[in-house]
């Protein structure tokens, strides 16, 4: 039986499967959902480096973890939840006064409106508080609809859609012409 991120099997046959003892339906799973673990560590670390160390740590736990999994909510959301925990851990576990002579040069960016239009969007993103960081990036970057991003991110649903308008509020209110420099620019 074919077992690749195209594998015909839902989530929750692998599960199933895995729990039936077949150690490549987890296999599979980490395939498929291997870049969007990746991309919300990334998203919510800003960091390749930890990015990389959060998604291993999530499947290991969820590989440790999966025998008592209920079924409660889906893989994808269980797996989001575990990497969200994971990076709110990393973030608080950084190390953030570094003196301004060791710091590192600012690396060089691409030219451009469009350029400077995705910088000011990025640097928008990372100033939201952290939970309308969190949704936001959940509902436009992974595509996640409102109840499975309410169970990531232990909330209600409605909870979630508010945080969410909230976030985009925001963004428009720091994008919006005239607004002057963001945190973090000189």
């Amino acid at each position: 039986m074919e077992v690749g991120p195209e594998s015909q099997d839902s989530d929750g046959e692998l599960v199933a499967r895995y729990l039936r003892g077949d150690g490549s339906a987890f296999d599979a799973l980490v395939l498929r959902h291997r870049l969007a673990v990746y991309r919300v560590a990334y998203r919510l670390l800003g960091s390749h480096e930890e990015a990389d160390d959060v998604s291993q740590e999530a499947f290991l736990r969820a590989y440790r973890a999966l025998p008592g999994f209920r079924g409660d909510a889906s893989f994808r959301t269980w797996i989001t939840r575990i990497v969200i925990n994971l990076a709110l851990s990393a973030r608080r576990a950084r190390v953030t006064t570094v003196p301004i002579e060791k710091a590192a040069p600012p690396k060089e960016e691409a030219a451009g409106p469009e350029a400077a239009l995705r910088r000011e969007v990025r640097l928008a993103v990372r100033d939201l508080p952290r939970r309308q960081r969190q949704v936001l990036i959940l509902k436009v970057y992974e595509g996640m609809k409102f109840a499975e991003i309410a169970q990531a991110a232990g909330m209600s649903i409605g909870t979630a859609k508010a945080t969410f308008f909230q976030a985009v509020r925001n963004l428009r209110t720091r994008l919006a012409p005239g607004t002057g420099p963001r945190r973090g620019e000189a």
